[in-house]
């Protein structure tokens, strides 16, 4: 009787693999490097947004309110509102003027009021 597997080897199909074979692989690498270096410009994006918001938490501990004026006057391009005159004249004078006795609750009074300026809200 004829050996079935050696008879028959050339009419049986092979197998078909689990896993088709596809062209390259680059097309799913440089989609994976876009997204990659899309999240990193939106964390870089989110980051910068934020920053003037952090330079106002890091102002809150200061000691000295004439150079903390000075500084809050350095955010003031972010502000998405202009400040008031009022508010202006009051730091001007924190920075230039004489010594208060106050100043520090001034000072402190003119950054909360900022961080509602810098947001655009009342």
């Amino acid at each position: 009787m004829p050996d079935p597997t050696q008879d028959l080897a050339d009419i049986v199909e092979p197998q078909i693999p689990s896993i088709a074979q596809t062209g390259s692989d680059w097309p799913l690498i440089a989609a994976g490097a876009v997204m990659a270096i899309a999240l990193l410009a939106a964390l870089y994006w989110h980051w910068r947004r934020r920053a003037p918001r952090r330079a106002l938490q890091r102002l809150r501990g200061r000691t000295d309110p004439q150079r903390a004026a000075g500084e809050l006057a350095a955010l003031l391009p972010r502000f998405k509102r202009a400040p008031e005159p009022q508010w202006w004249e009051e730091l001007q004078r924190l920075r230039f003027g004489p010594p208060q006795d106050d100043a520090q609750l001034v000072f402190e009074r003119l950054r909360r009021e900022a961080a509602t300026l810098l947001q655009g809200r009342r």
